[in-house]
């Protein structure tokens, strides 16, 4: 008998737990959305907050300015009468990094290997026909890359 009365409690405390849990329910989904905003609110404002005082702090620090502008030798001196346009003195300040002419030292290797690539991709009928053409102008390349021995790679150049 004790645990029919005990079973029964137990169910009525359910029932109850259950009622309330629907009733808090439907209360919190016409509130929640207000909660969120104002909890959302505050928490980009403190973000703000935090970034402006960065940036205030930022300021403070670089408002100082230099006193004389530092000057450095000119990096292109010209021995010769031509006179350069402003793109061709900006890209020759740039230096030997940016110099178009300097071959790699594998760079016919590279060029083989990206047009055999390039070849496989083609129709069976047409890649062997353009397979000999670019053997042919790789070879006439490498011909020409070693009648001029004074060419310097970009090792050779780096060394200098």
């Amino acid at each position: 008998m004790k645990s029919n009365t005990y079973t029964w409690r137990k169910q009525q405390l359910n029932q109850q737990i259950y009622n309330l849990h629907w009733t808090l329910g439907n209360t919190w989904e016409n509130t929640w959305s207000c909660i969120q905003e104002e909890k959302l609110r505050k928490t980009i404002q403190m973000k703000y907050k935090n970034l402006n005082i960065k940036l205030a702090k930022l300021e403070q620090q670089q408002t100082t300015t230099p006193r004389e502008k530092q000057s450095f030798y000119h990096i292109i001196i010209s021995n010769i009468n031509i006179t350069f346009t402003n793109n061709e003195i900006s890209l020759l300040e740039k230096g030997l990094k940016y110099n178009l002419h300097t071959k790699k030292i594998n760079c016919l290797t590279n060029l083989a290997l990206e047009a055999e690539t390039a070849v496989t991709q083609l129709p069976n009928h047409d890649s062997e026909f353009y397979r000999r053409q670019i053997g042919e102008c790789i070879q006439t390349l490498h011909h020409q890359i070693t009648s001029y021995p004074k060419q310097n790679t970009q090792l050779e150049t780096r060394t200098m």
